[in-house]
């Protein structure tokens, strides 16, 4: 797909933080990257247990730089921010979030308040953490941009209880969007359709590894989507869980306004724009990458 043309947003030079980078599919990543080919200064953070496929990142796109930065570790965290101190960062991107396969596979009243907590804690409460660390360098008419899903609005049978952490991620936003203003810092979330990443590969696998809990719950379109990878002959478990992501994209391309699937540089596209002073009176928002499917059943 042919990219947008975005000359003339005013991004360049500016100081971009992007967190969560773990490799080359990540939306972290490809959201760097093209504020990076806009011209903008930008230096992602990323955990350590990533670090040999984030190096091979740095190494082939030198005018990107990086460091460790667990949001769980205060140290690092403090580290982290401390180089922003006078070089203040204009847009601060957080795409960070996980669950343990529980959350997806297990009904809302089977799940353990251990895993429901890591995921709150690592999926929604770590924006507020971070924008604690980050606030001191923050400048004036900055974005902090996270992202999202629609299974926060409702019920989204294959995305179980991390429906929910995303709910709490959309309520700090709006929370956070208040906390910032005087500070004319905008927060606002992205909210893309379905989009095959490593992560979203892991939860059709979790799926795949446990088929009963398709049937369980009420899982119909990724049902659908493992049938037809299946049917296929793919060589491995994860051949069979990429295609079937794909599938699922497809059938969800069916139910949307706009019958496409959406790319991560269509969600990259949206974040530079509210990365740019274009957006400077948004915040506290959601918006939708979608095609229109969040105006759609839920799958």
């Amino acid at each position: 797909m042919m990219a947008a043309d975005h000359r003339g947003m005013g991004l360049e030079g500016k100081n971009v933080v992007v967190l969560g980078v773990a490799d080359e599919s990540s939306l972290a990543w490809a959201i760097a990257k093209r504020f990076a080919e806009h011209g903008a200064h930008v230096f992602i953070g990323y955990q350590q247990k990533f670090f040999s496929r984030v190096r091979l990142l740095l190494l082939h796109n030198p005018g990107v730089q990086g460091d460790r930065c667990d949001i769980l570790n205060d140290q690092e965290l403090t580290s982290f921010f401390a180089r922003f101190e006078n070089n203040p960062i204009e847009v601060l991107v957080h795409a960070i979030a996980f669950a343990p396969n529980e959350l997806f596979t297990e009904p809302a009243s089977a799940c353990s308040a251990e895993a429901f907590c890591q995921s709150l804690t690592v999926s929604a409460h770590s924006l507020c953490k971070t924008v604690r660390f980050a606030k001191p360098n923050l400048k004036e008419w900055g974005s902090v941009i996270t992202l999202t899903y629609q299974a926060s609005e409702r019920a989204e049978a294959s995305y179980g209880l991390m429906g929910v952490s995303k709910s709490a991620l959309e309520s700090a936003v709006r929370y956070l969007a208040l906390e910032l203003g005087p500070k004319k810092v905008r927060v606002n979330a992205l909210s893309p359709g379905p989009i095959e990443t490593v992560a979203a590969t892991g939860i059709m696998g979790a799926f795949l590894r446990n088929p009963e809990a398709l049937e369980r719950q009420r899982a119909r379109a990724f049902q659908e989507a493992i049938g037809m990878a299946r049917a296929e002959n793919h060589p491995d478990p994860l051949a069979v869980a990429s295609a079937a992501w794909k599938h699922f994209q497809e059938l969800a391309a069916k139910r949307c306004a706009i019958e496409e699937t959406v790319s991560k540089e269509d969600v990259a596209d949206s974040a530079l724009f509210l990365g740019s002073d274009y957006s400077r009176k948004i915040t506290g928002q959601i918006i939708h990458i979608d095609c229109g499917l969040s105006t759609a059943n839920a799958l």
